[in-house]
């Protein structure tokens, strides 16, 4: 078997890019120790979020809230198919 001798060398395989802010439909960070902002980045979102988190007759596009109303933001937006762009101390992040 004179293939196997060879060595693999995959042919022009794409790297994945890297995503970028405009990939994202929200964005969460860090304001202080207990508070955290998500803000609505696209038009998407922001249906989704009215129908979701916002409160009658409000607009915003800005959600603040503690770590735990974060984490179930950032999971309920996940399972509905929202990428969420997390800005951490040292990285952001994409789920």
């Amino acid at each position: 078997m004179n293939h196997a001798d060879r060595a693999f060398a995959p042919a022009n395989i794409a790297e994945p890019n890297e995503p970028t802010p405009a990939d994202a439909d929200f964005r969460v960070e860090r304001q202080q120790a207990r508070n955290w902002r998500i803000s609505l980045l696209s038009t998407r979102a922001s249906h989704w979020f009215e129908v979701n988190f916002a409160e009658s007759n409000q607009s915003a596009r800005v959600l603040e809230t503690n770590l735990a109303g974060a984490n179930a933001f950032i999971r309920k937006a996940r399972m509905d198919g929202f990428r969420t762009e997390y800005i951490g101390p040292f990285d952001r992040s994409y789920f």
